[in-house]
């Protein structure tokens, strides 16, 4: 391989190990830290052992490195929900507390701060439309048979009855073991999918 190419392809792996680095590095402060506006580049700087300027010049600023940080620790949070049949309520709890006993802290903390952070913000916007999107591929096979209004409503109570919330009251707050939690989370679901549809009509008078 001729010098200038093969320096060149050296360089590009350099860039690219620097670039891995200080995004495992933001990952792991925005897994540690309390509040995730607190995070300055000159914290990512000092443990990914570059310089700030290597950083502005990846990703442009902090919000930049932050940004692809929360895209890592997505695909990381959906790796821990393990795939489950439609419609078998069982598995799809435990799959869910499983993640939640994983990443509910740090979601909680998130959720916290989420309007103090725009960035924040959106993730998390996200990371609750892919919820509602599990929701509804989950329960699709309970849910068929409702009206279009039914089911929007049918999924607004599921959500509720699936959300990271909940996992805090009863894990934290209320300090049930997992078993308990789940059960709780069980019955819950349950319930929504059994409730007899709300009628489509509106009250009239």
């Amino acid at each position: 391989m001729p010098t200038r190419e093969y320096r060149q392809d050296v360089r590009a792996q350099q860039t690219q190990a620097n670039t891995d680095r200080i995004v495992s590095t933001a990952v792991a402060l925005v897994k540690k830290t309390r509040r995730t506006a607190d995070i300055t580049l000159d914290d990512v700087s000092r443990d990914a052992g570059v310089t700030v300027r290597t950083i502005l010049r990846r990703f442009g600023s902090r919000d930049g490195v932050l940004e692809a940080a929360f895209g890592e620790i997505k695909k990381e949070f959906k790796g821990y929900r393990t795939p489950t049949p439609p419609g078998d309520v069982e598995a799809a709890v435990r799959a869910l507390v499983d993640q939640y006993e994983r990443i509910g802290d740090l979601n909680i903390r998130a959720l916290e701060q989420e309007h103090q952070l725009p960035l924040l913000h959106r993730a998390l916007t996200e990371g609750r439309r892919s919820h509602r999107d599990w929701l509804e591929q989950i329960f699709g096979p309970q849910l068929e048979a409702l009206s279009s209004r039914q089911r929007e409503a049918r999924l607004t109570a599921l959500y509720a009855a699936t959300d990271v919330y909940l996992w805090k009251l009863l894990r934290r707050d209320l300090k049930l073991d997992r078993s308990d939690s789940e059960q709780a989370f069980r019955q819950l679901v349950h319930g929504v999918l059994v409730a007899a549809p709300a009628s489509d009509s509106r009250k009239r008078g």
